[in-house]
Order: C-alpha cells, then sequence, then structure tokens
C-alpha cells in the first residue's frame, strides 16, 4: 500500500454545487395530487422528485433497465393496497397527528432488523498516529462482541510500512479468533494478505477497491482494474477455503482528487465485486461529503446492477450527514450498516475527512425506528468510553454524551 506524502485535503475537493444536476430533497419538491391530497406534508411513496421541484423522472440519464426506488415503492403499495391493508401495530406521527394507516409514511420501507458491521478496531484506529498496544485492541474488541454486535471487522492484514498500526494483525488475530457467536473479518488488499489472514486463523476477509481512478492509484498504487484483478485472485482462493470475503468500494460520492464521483462508476465496481463473489458490498463515503440528495443517485445506480440485499452503506461523518445518510438508505431496503465505536477513524489517504458515524448514535436512532439490532447500548458505551480514555480524549458519540449526561444529573436528583 503506497501513501501520499502531500495527502490532498478537503479544501481540494470541488464544490458539490456545481454538478450539473444535484438531487436534493425539499419540503415543496412534491405536491399533492389526487389521492395525495390532505395528506399534510406526508412523504408520498412512489414520488421521485427533481431539483426542478416538480415530480417527474428524474433520472433519464440513466440506462432504462435501472429500476428506480420511486418506482419499487409504487409497485409495493399497489400490491398492498390490493391484498387489504394492515394497520401497524407501531404508532406513526405526521405533522404531530397520529396515523394509523402506514401507505404514506416515510418509514414504511425500513427494515424491522439491521445488522451493524463494527468497524472500529480496524478502520477506526487504523488512522491514530500513536500505535495502539494489541491488549488495547484485543480488549476493545471483546467489549464489543459482548455488547451483541454480530460482525467486529478486527485488524487488516497489510503492509506495516504504510500502516503501521496494524503491524500486529497476526497477534490480533490470535488473540480474538476464538470468540464464539461473532464474525471477525479481516482486510486483505492482496493475496499475500490473504494467505497471512488464512495463517492466522481469519474465517472471513475483506477486499476493497476504488470508484475513483486518482484514488485507486494513490491509494494502492494501481489502477482499478488492476486492483480487480487483484482481487479476483483473493476471491477464487476464498472459495476454495469456503471463505467467506465482503468486498468494499471506496469514494463512492466524493474523492479527495477527482471531486464528484458519477454514480455509473460506483456502480460498475460493485457489481465487479459481486460477480467475482463478494458475498456483500460496502458502499463507502470516504472523505464523508455526501448528503441525502447524492447518496440517492448512487445507491439507485448500483441497486440496479447488484441486489439490494447484497449491500451496505459505510459513512463518514465529516459533514455531520451520516445519520440522514443512512436513513435515507434503509427507506431505499439497506438493512446492513458500517459504524465504528465512539466515531474512530478516518482516511489516512484523504486528509481532513473524520472519522466513521459513531455506533452508538446509528443503535440510537434505530432503536427510536423500532428496528432491531440485537445490540446492548450499556455495553456498547462502556467499550466506547474505554478506548476513547485510552486515546485520551472526548468521546465521539453525541448519544454517549447525552446519556452519560442525563445519568449523572438523574443521579443528584
Amino acid at each position: 500500500m503506497s501513501s501520499l506524502e502531500q495527502p490532498l485535503g478537503l479544501d481540494k475537493l470541488p464544490s458539490l454545487s456545481n454538478i450539473d444536476r444535484i438531487y436534493r430533497f425539499s419540503s415543496s419538491a412534491c405536491r399533492p395530487m389526487g389521492e395525495d391530497m390532505g395528506k399534510g406534508n406526508c412523504w408520498i411513496d412512489g414520488r421521485s422528485c427533481s431539483s426542478s421541484n416538480s415530480c417527474a423522472d428524474d433520472f433519464e440519464e440513466y440506462d432504462q433497465e435501472t429500476i428506480t426506488w420511486g418506482r419499487q415503492m409504487r409497485n409495493s403499495s399497489q400490491r398492498n393496497s390490493s391484498q387489504g391493508r394492515r394497520q401497524n401495530p407501531r404508532n406513526s406521527y405526521c405533522n404531530g397527528n397520529e396515523i394509523g394507516e402506514p401507505k404514506y409514511m416515510l418509514f414504511k420501507g425500513i427494515p424491522r432488523h439491521v445488522k451493524i458491521v463494527e468497524v472500529g478496531p480496524r478502520d477506526g484506529l487504523q488512522n491514530e498516529k500513536t500505535i495502539v498496544p494489541t491488549s488495547v485492541k484485543v480488549k476493545l474488541i471483546q467489549k464489543l462482541a459482548s455488547s451483541g454486535l454480530p460482525v467486529v471487522e478486527v485488524t487488516g492484514f497489510v503492509s506495516p510500512k504504510w500502516v503501521p498500526q496494524l503491524a500486529d494483525a497476526n497477534d490480533v488475530m490470535a488473540a480474538v479468533k476464538n470468540l464464539e457467536g461473532i464474525r471477525l473479518p479481516a482486510l486483505t488488499p492482496n493475496l499475500k494478505g490473504f494467505d497471512a489472514a488464512i495463517a492466522a486463523g481469519a474465517k472471513e476477509v475483506a477486499v476493497f477497491a476504488s470508484a475513483s481512478e486518482s484514488f485507486s492509484r494513490s491509494n494502492i498504487n494501481c489502477s482499478i482494474e488492476e486492483s480487480l484483478v487483484r482481487y479476483r485472485a483473493v476471491t477464487n482462493a476464498a472459495k476454495k477455503l469456503s471463505i467467506p470475503v465482503r468486498g468494499y468500494v471506496s469514494c463512492v460520492v466524493g474523492c479527495p482528487i477527482e471531486g464528484y464521483i458519477a454514480p455509473p462508476k460506483v456502480a460498475y465496481v460493485a457489481k465487479e465485486l459481486h460477480n467475482m463473489g463478494c458475498f456483500e458490498i460496502s458502499l463507502g463515503d470516504t472523505i464523508g461529503v455526501a448528503t441525502p440528495g447524492t447518496v440517492l443517485p448512487m445507491l439507485e445506480a448500483v441497486m440496479a446492477v447488484v441486489p439490494v440485499e447484497k449491500l451496505a452503506v459505510h459513512f463518514h461523518d465529516t459533514y455531520g450527514q451520516s445519520l440522514p445518510n443512512i436513513l435515507l438508505s434503509l427507506q431505499m431496503g439497506i438493512s446492513t450498516v458500517d459504524s465504528s465505536v465512539s466515531g474512530l477513524g478516518g482516511c489516512p489517504y484523504a486528509k481532513g475527512a473524520s472519522g466513521n458515524v459513531a455506533t452508538e448514535d446509528v443503535v440510537y436512532m434505530l432503536n427510536g425506528l423500532g428496528v432491531k439490532t440485537n445490540v446492548d447500548m450499556e455495553k456498547l458505551l462502556s467499550a466506547g468510553e474505554y478506548i476513547s480514555q485510552y486515546l485520551g480524549r472526548p468521546i465521539g458519540s453525541k448519544t454517549a454524551l447525552a446519556l452519560r449526561s442525563s445519568s449523572k444529573d438523574s443521579s443528584k436528583i
């Protein structure tokens, strides 16, 4: 893995306002029509809204085979109405009024269960300048496992020259590989890394490609096509050993070098990873510039070539947009979300990009939506406090800060 002597910061990123067409939502974007009249400001399933604030087919430039989210939701609503309407057992509100019928509700399409992939021990800590001892990493992983998280990415078998924080990959994997009831994948950028991971006891691995040609060359010193050749070698070797392989796509909305990344570029890389056998594709907003308006067309392009159940999202919180982006992704059918305890992370090759969305914040939002995660919040908070105290910095989760503050205040009463 190569390094940039002077990584290009976010100040080099062209403003997304100069994109020919910005997709956005606004309160006046869709006006109720016909049977929709009288629904107030509720979101209306099946409306596709453009920057012109008119209801229309927004994605004309995409291939005609693309199945838009709006069309899927509209068809789903039609099927539900033809089969009879069933009352939603959970109370729903719109404009402050309780709505029993969920047909026009914003949260109708959200999955009932979401799998959280914790990336703190690897993606979160790899950017730390001071080496974190193996024992601290192992204890963090154990704490995260005890919270009920189903997947914790524990380390990466990469060159210690370029990512010295992960030089202890063998020791970390050896210490946690026998934890039960949890998946513990490791990042493997090439066949050499894969072989090392398997020798250390890894039972699942991950590979990473970029939707940006420039970022691929600066990050892993090869073109997108060359990286895909590497990963085909990894997936072929993994198939022989029945080892699951997860695929990451970085820079799915913006790149610190190229700026805006067009959705078809993301779709191409995601499709290639899926075709070579990756069981899941995580779509990463590496520098955290995404908004719901740019996430939507990206997801639509990818969902046209990769089944939605095979997709995950991975948002960095540079501009504080991670939770809105995750909510939109859930509405579109995504049921796997990457996050990092206490918001640990960043990108070594994208100066200025802040950490991942905090796992505590994601769990809190999902709990509020009635979505199951099977994560024990108290144990998760303990893990975040542990690593934050070791690193000597404030907790990076607003939820954790609020809950702890509330607990202290109540103890004084």
